[in-house]
Parts: C-alpha cells; sequence; structure tokens
C-alpha cells in the first residue's frame, strides 16, 4: 500500500525541486546583461511575415546585420521592395516574396521556391496580423475568417512547411506575435482577441509537441505586446497606458530571440495583470478592466488599410 503512493510523492517533490531550480536560475540570469547572453545568429537565415511594414519592416532592419540572410514576406509589393532597399542599406542580404499568407496553396509554395533559392529557414518569424475593430454583429463571417487565417491559421501553415527541415537537424527558432489580448479580452476585438488566443495556444501546445518528441534544440518564443504605435491600432484610447514605441519594441523582440526567451509581454504590467485576472472575481476583474480604459479603448478606433483583403497578389 506504501509503494501505491511513493512514486507519485515522489514526482511531486521532485517537479517541485525543479520549479525552485528554475526560479533561482532565472533570478540569476536577471542579474546577468541580456546582451552577454545572446546566441550567434549570423549564420542564420531568418523568415519575417508581415514585413512590408510596422514592426516586421523594424525587425528586418535592425536584424540584417545580425543575420546572414532574410526572406521577407507581405503582401503588398511597394511596401515589400522599401524594406528590401531599408535592409541593403543596413548591409543585409534579403529576397522579397509578395504572398497572401492566409492563402495555405501560397505559403506551401511559396515556401518551395525559398528553399530553391536560398535553402533551409532556420528562423520563422510569425509577425503579420490584422485587425477590424468591430463588435460581433458588425463583423461579416469573410472579415472573421480572414482574422482567423491571416492571425493563425497562417501560422500553422508556415511552420508545417518549415519545420521538417529544422526537425532534421535538430535546430531552429519559432517566433510568433500573439498579443496581450491573448489572455485580456476587449471590446470590438472579438475576433482579435480570439484569433492571438490561439496564436498563443499554438505556441505553448508546439512547444510541448517538439519537447516531447525530443527536439530540444528546437525554440519557441510568443510575443504578446500590448498595442503598439504603428497605425495599426490608430485612434484607440491610451491614455492610461500608452501605446509601445516600435523601436523599443522591436529592440525587446530580437533580444527575446537572442536570448531563447519562451514568453515576452509587453509592457511588463500584463505579467502580474494576467496572473490577477485569474485571482479576482469577474466583476472585480470588469471593474479593473474599466479603471485602466478599457470601456474606452476602441472607441475611437480608425487602424489603418491594410488592403489585406483587396491586394492582388502577384509572383516574384
Amino acid at each position: 500500500m506504501e509503494n501505491q503512493y511513493l512514486f507519485p510523492i515522489m514526482d511531486v517533490l521532485k517537479t517541485i525541486g525543479l520549479a525552485i531550480y528554475h526560479w533561482l536560475e532565472a533570478i540569476i540570469l536577471f542579474f546577468i546583461p541580456r546582451h552577454l547572453r545572446f546566441k550567434d545568429i549570423s549564420q542564420e537565415v531568418v523568415l519575417i511575415t508581415g514585413a512590408g511594414s510596422g514592426i516586421g519592416r523594424l525587425l528586418a532592419v535592425k536584424l540584417a546585420s545580425q543575420v546572414d540572410y532574410l526572406v521577407l514576406w507581405d503582401i503588398v509589393e511597394s511596401r515589400l521592395q522599401e524594406t528590401g532597399k531599408e535592409v541593403e542599406r543596413a548591409g543585409g542580404k534579403c529576397k522579397l516574396y509578395v504572398v497572401d499568407i492566409s492563402d495555405s496553396k501560397q505559403v506551401y509554395s511559396t515556401a518551395d521556391r525559398v528553399k530553391r533559392d536560398v535553402g533551409a529557414v532556420s528562423v520563422i518569424i510569425n509577425n503579420a496580423g490584422i485587425v477590424s475593430g468591430k463588435s460581433i454583429l458588425e463583423l461579416s463571417d469573410e472579415a472573421i475568417l480572414k482574422t482567423f487565417e491571416v492571425n493563425v491559421f497562417s501560422h500553422f501553415w508556415i511552420n508545417k512547411a518549415f519545420l521538417p527541415e529544422m526537425m532534421s537537424a535538430n535546430k531552429g527558432h519559432i517566433l510568433s506575435m500573439a498579443s496581450v489580448a491573448s489572455f485580456v479580452g476587449s471590446d470590438k476585438l472579438t475576433d482579435y482577441s480570439s484569433s492571438k488566443a490561439a496564436a498563443y495556444m499554438l505556441q505553448e501546445s508546439l512547444f510541448l509537441e517538439l519537447k516531447t518528441a525530443g527536439y530540444d534544440g528546437i525554440k519557441i518564443t510568443t510575443v504578446c505586446p500590448y498595442f503598439i504605435d504603428t497605425g495599426m491600432f490608430q485612434g484607440a484610447y491610451d491614455k492610461v497606458i500608452p501605446m509601445l514605441k516600435p523601436d523599443y519594441t522591436a529592440d525587446k523582440i530580437i533580444e527575446a530571440l537572442r536570448t531563447d526567451q519562451y514568453l515576452l509581454i509587453l509592457p511588463r504590467l500584463f505579467y502580474f495583470m494576467s496572473a490577477i485576472k485569474t485571482m479576482i472575481p469577474a466583476k472585480s476583474g470588469f471593474y479593473l478592466y474599466s479603471l485602466l480604459g478599457g470601456l474606452e479603448m476602441m472607441k475611437g478606433f480608425a487602424g489603418r488599410n491594410n488592403n489585406i483583403e483587396n491586394a492582388k497578389v502577384k509572383s516574384n
């Protein structure tokens, strides 16, 4: 009878011991300057989606001198060409592909072209995203589907396209943009929040899937930022919690990539917000939400025209 409970008790003690070890490790690493913990990415081939503007363009330009080669995807050719010029001015090498990532067939065919043109992609940055900013009854079925296709379904297609080579080498990195909206919902963001929650859980499940299969060399990073001042959330209320600065956000994302950080939430306040949300009653949560400006957040939303539904995809 005693042996029946011995193994579960030992497993619990082992889990507690590992948790303490990793907490101590995190505390020690906190005091070591991050640049001293950077991994070398000078030989990496990095794919960035949504590279034509915003954070995607910033990441491309900032990574230009740090990596071997950039593979840049966007749906709007003119924006992509401008990013390519900026990358070259920054001393980087890149190849541009105009592709609608919401279309799995285009993703797979473009991925084949990338492998022929450049070789294996070793780092994926799933950055592209769209937002409607409408209430659930204002959203067309097509708009809801498009939000999910761009914000999360594309992650499936892209990861499936490039994971086999990463698994063969047991080396790679998949960084995906989720959002604080993954765990903190908001008015007029039903489609956006739920798509980002799905993107967040895709990353978590993929991490466990790879770990279980023994692919420890493939790293996973999930980025959950608040609104970034790139125009995507133009007009959104930001008087209580200011929008994130694009340069700062891009720098933090690259830091997370180069230190194999599993989860990056910006600003740090939302680490605590996500924890507090699970510990207080729903009615209290609504009061906290209103206190932080949530009720006013999307009233003035204008956004920017991404032409995501109307852009004509051309082949290079």
